[in-house]
């Protein structure tokens, strides 16, 4: 798409945004402490962050809206160009973070560079993304050729349950949008598909007994084990057929609880588990699978039951590499100074997966900051040059796609200006 027949080379370069003014944005949401879960004796949750988010894109002059979803934890909605007539580019990101933990060598909310590299809890999941696209609007908001709104929808319990994007999209329409861009971090990467995720939680109920006689019990553990089993060899077939391609459904048994004590035949256990759907893939149905198996594998039965439900569920989605958001996506990446940028699906799942479902928008991911070497773990960071490379590489995405709008209309298959 990039460079093709009447289409226009833009500059990618940021209005007035300077490595340090980046840092300087992100060091002040890394700031606004957001752990969730919040276990402190006065929880917060995102909320200092939301306040923060909210008076950073309102002195850059920006529409925000919040949007309660249980009490002291608002969604944001960050918009740009409002009044502009083409469809809007949407940016997807998320308020809270992971718990700073342990292992620390930093204050993990006393943000400092060191190395080239900003350290502190949410630097790369996900506040230095956030402050990539806040530089980007800004950067378009001044630009008079620029015809689509630019929006940022920021959600609180994105690292739990997922509350917040759902929360959003039930009052929400279904609409034309020129993309979804999740600014979750992929090394820069664009990744075209993410695996979903449903988060399973299985009772157990069995027959106490005493351990001196198990056999006039029903143990609930050992039918849990048997589940544990079944669950495994679902995983390795999943895997052979894939020939080693992650790409494929996955199981992970996360926790077990039961019993009462050494003496007793435990007459309940609870597993709580994680599966990864492929994009065409139904949780529920996922789930009535499941307990459908363990029916037929005879661990019910004789004193034993095994009920379920669904606690959590994350879409999944999947763009062709071959179709135009991607493809300028590749392109504007490479010329913001990635040139080793790549095409990829992802291991993660990301909320991106309910706005490519509620609206059908085209969705990828895209940020700066490594998922699987820094996200969630101690002394979390992000290259301070990757920030800028970000928010030129947001800003290069966003005219050619604004010109392919124009140009050929093949986005929503519509003509969206």
């Amino acid at each position: 798409m990039s460079g093709g027949p009447g289409q226009r080379t833009r500059s990618a370069e940021l209005a007035d945004w300077s490595t340090e003014r980046l840092v300087d944005l992100a060091s002040r949401l890394i700031s606004a402490r957001s752990e969730n879960p919040d276990l402190r004796p006065d929880p917060t949750h995102e909320a200092d962050a939301v306040d923060q988010l909210e008076q950073e894109a309102l002195a850059l002059g920006f529409e925000v809206t919040r949007q309660t979803v249980v009490a002291g934890r608002d969604n944001l909605t960050i918009v740009s160009g409002a009044d502009r007539p083409g469809a809007a580019l949407v940016f997807l990101g998320h308020s809270d973070v992971v718990p700073a933990g342990a292992g620390w060598t930093r204050d993990p909310f006393g943000p400092v560079v060191e190395g080239g590299r900003l350290y502190g809890r949410g630097s790369t999941d996900m506040k230095g993304g956030i402050a990539a696209v806040l530089a980007t609007m800004d950067t378009l908001a001044r630009d008079p050729d620029f015809t689509h709104p630019v929006e940022l929808l920021v959600t609180v319990d994105e690292e739990d349950l997922a509350t917040g994007v759902q929360h959003h999209l039930a009052d929400a329409e279904a609409r034309d949008l020129l993309a979804c861009i999740v600014a979750e971090p992929t090394d820069l990467d664009v990744i075209v598909g993410c695996r979903g995720a449903a988060n399973l939680h299985l009772e157990v109920t069995g027959r106490a007994a005493h351990a001196g006689r198990p056999s006039d019990g029903a143990s609930a553990i050992i039918a849990a084990s048997q589940i544990v089993a079944l669950l495994k060899r679902q995983h390795d077939q999943h895997a052979d057929a894939a020939g080693g391609d992650f790409w494929t459904p996955t199981w992970n048994v996360g926790r077990i609880v039961g019993g009462h004590g050494t003496s007793i035949v435990a007459d309940h256990c609870s597993l709580d588990v994680d599966r990864r759907l492929m994009p065409d893939e139904q949780p529920e149905q996922v789930l009535e699978d499941l307990l459908e198996a363990i029916r037929a594998e005879g661990i019910t039965g004789d004193g034993i039951e095994v009920t379920g439900r669904l606690d959590m569920a994350m879409p999944g989605f999947l763009c062709d590499e071959d179709d135009p958001l991607p493809r300028a996506a590749i392109t504007a990446v490479h010329a913001a100074g990635r040139p080793d940028a790549e095409l990829q699906r992802w291991t993660a799942a990301c909320e991106g997966g309910f706005l490519a479902q509620h609206h059908g928008v085209p969705t990828i991911v895209l940020g700066p900051g490594e998922i699987t070497t820094q996200a969630h773990q101690p002394d979390e960071s992000v290259a301070v040059d990757d920030l800028a490379t970000a928010a030129r590489a947001y800003l290069g995405l966003a005219h050619a796609l604004a010109d392919a709008a124009v140009a050929e209309p093949l986005l929503t298959g519509k003509d969206t200006r």
